[in-house]
């Protein structure tokens, strides 16, 4: 297929980001840890808190051997000046999550934060940030997060970690070219099969449309792939479904009173329920009448969101309809 026909992920980086990682916790979960520890758990917690309307969505329980630990990653496209102090507010608030889940506090899990950044500044980053509260002439206190900035790694450095999951950035590496896209989409389809080779393969095309150095390696990587798992993967089919819902969502902003708040969160609100049932659909979840009403009647864009979100992988719809 030509790379015209085929939807640009720029845009959603983060939901793709979000469903490749929910689909493959073990792999996910092996990016993450420092050593080549063997993973007997890896589990998503669903918690959604509501404190300035953030959602934790991105917080993976994992057990290794004996140790059982949280990692929550947030992926970056650029540096932003607010990330630290947002990291130690998500850090509290995963924290207190655990707090009242065991009251034992030796028996709460260590919790680990890691920002992976997509692009930005050529000066390298630290292995380590932090954000502090406590004085500068005193012990440390606040939280210490990694920073992994995959762009400044080389394909050979993303090849050489324990988890196939790195791969889908070698698009963004400093050396990435044709044949280094060639040896990224070989090394991948030597370590990983099926359902997920497929994910991560198209993945990495997700990644080329965010690549800030403009190498066009979308047109590079295409060719290594065949038409059918392009356009059977959930990627392709969630950019179409969003691409027809943003064009209804914007006819309907039209048709409202122009300048009118009201106006504009009903024309997102349908944006976002079109794109609901477009996903259910190709996802071949079945759905009542009561149920499509329930989407479509529902004016509350954060709620749709969080359909969504459950729509990517859920099994049926009464696990995407239960309210926040």
């Amino acid at each position: 297929m030509s790379s015209s026909e085929l939807p640009n992920f720029g845009e959603d980086v983060d939901l793709t980001l979000r469903h490749v990682s929910r689909q493959f916790p073990r792999s996910f979960a092996k990016a993450l840890l420092p050593n080549r520890e063997e993973i007997t758990a890896a589990t998503w917690l669903d918690t959604q808190v509501t404190s300035r309307q953030r959602r934790l969505d991105r917080v993976i329980e994992v057990q290794a051997g004996e140790e059982r630990r949280l990692e929550h990653v947030e992926w970056q496209l650029e540096w932003e000046a607010n990330v630290p102090e947002r990291l130690f507010e998500y850090h509290v608030l995963v924290a207190m999550t655990v707090m009242d889940k065991t009251s034992a506090a030796h028996l709460r899990p260590p919790i680990r934060t890691t920002v992976v950044l997509l692009s930005g500044r050529e000066k390298p980053w630290p292995d380590l940030g932090e954000y502090r509260t406590s004085p500068q002439n005193e012990p440390f206190c606040g939280v210490a997060f990694r920073i992994d900035a995959v762009y400044q790694k080389t394909v050979a450095e993303l090849c050489g970690r324990s988890s196939p999951f790195w791969l889908i950035f070698a698009p963004l590496a400093v050396d990435a070219d044709a044949n280094n896209m060639k040896l990224a989409v070989d090394a991948l389809r030597g370590r990983a099969r099926g359902a997920e080779l497929e994910e991560l393969l198209v993945a990495m095309v997700v990644m080329a449309d965010i690549d800030k150095r403009s190498r066009n390696l979308r047109e590079v990587i295409l060719p290594l792939l065949s038409e059918e798992t392009v356009m059977q993967n959930w990627f392709y089919k969630q950019g179409e479904a969003k691409g027809e819902a943003r064009g209804e969502a914007r006819g309907e902003a039209r048709g409202e009173a122009r300048g009118e708040a009201r106006g504009r969160e009903a024309g997102r609100a349908l944006g976002e329920a079109t794109a609901l049932l477009r996903v259910l659909e190709r996802r071949g979840i079945a759905l009542s009448a009561d149920a499509r009403e329930k989407i479509l009647t529902c004016t509350n864009t954060s709620q749709l969101e969080t359909w969504l979100d459950r729509a990517l992988t859920a099994a049926a719809i009464d696990e995407v309809l239960t309210e926040s």
